[in-house]
């Protein structure tokens, strides 16, 4: 069954009003800078600070709080779910970075995973392929992603998909620390594991110095 992944960024100072979304759709709500209230459902207040992420399900107001944020929100979006008017349309500090369509079995069993991947200088990501499709956001630094022998040369503020099944190999820059995080639909067998996989067997051995921090790691209701 057709999903769309959908990442947009969303930018609060004091100037801003609260930012609505709807219930009934999963999303993933990470705080990249400052801190945010972050109101769920008609009676759960939090508030999130930098590096930090939540999972819901339910209606959510995120509000201002006192300083400048910079909030990155996945949504998954089922083939029913109209979405007429994106929240840029109605929210001029937001604006969606990118959406992709993924194929999930509507009967499967899934779980929703948000984690940061920290590279160091010069760090490689060894040809490799990971369980489930997700989308990336470039944090810091710059990462040379090279899918079926083309490559981007990704900078901070800029998102890609990756479907999963794809080789992907990726180097970091030199001169400065890169890290990214994503938001990724993987198949539950795998909750608490890496779902990564690399290709090449002589690669095996070779050091893998990323460092991961994971956020979410929560089962996913797509019915």
């Amino acid at each position: 069954m057709g999903y769309r992944l959908v990442l947009s960024e969303c930018r609060l100072n004091r100037q801003s009003k609260n930012v609505q979304l709807n219930g009934n759709v999963s999303r993933v709500v990470f705080i990249l800078e400052g801190t945010a209230i972050i109101r769920e459902g008609s009676n759960t207040q939090s508030i999130l600070n930098q590096n930090s992420a939540i999972y819901s399900k339910k209606s959510l107001e995120i509000a201002f709080d006192g300083i400048k944020s910079v909030i990155l929100i996945w949504e998954l979006l089922n083939g029913s779910y109209v979405h007429i008017d994106h929240l840029s349309e109605t929210y001029s500090e937001v604006t969606k970075k990118l959406e992709s369509e993924i194929d999930l079995d509507s009967e499967g069993v899934y779980l929703i995973r948000c984690d940061r991947v920290d590279f160091p200088l010069g760090g490689i990501a060894y040809t490799h392929t990971h369980k489930g499709p997700g989308i990336r956001y470039l944090v810091s630094g710059s990462l040379d992603v090279t899918v079926n022998g083309e490559t981007s040369h990704i900078l901070p503020n800029q998102a890609w998909f990756e479907t999963g099944p794809q080789h992907v190999y990726a180097s970091s820059s030199a001169t400065v620390p890169t890290s990214f995080v994503r938001v990724m639909i993987l198949p539950i067998s795998i909750k608490g594991l890496k779902s990564i996989e690399y290709v090449l067997e002589e690669d095996d051995d070779k050091p893998k110095l990323q460092q991961y921090t994971m956020f979410i790691d929560s089962d996913l209701d797509i019915k």
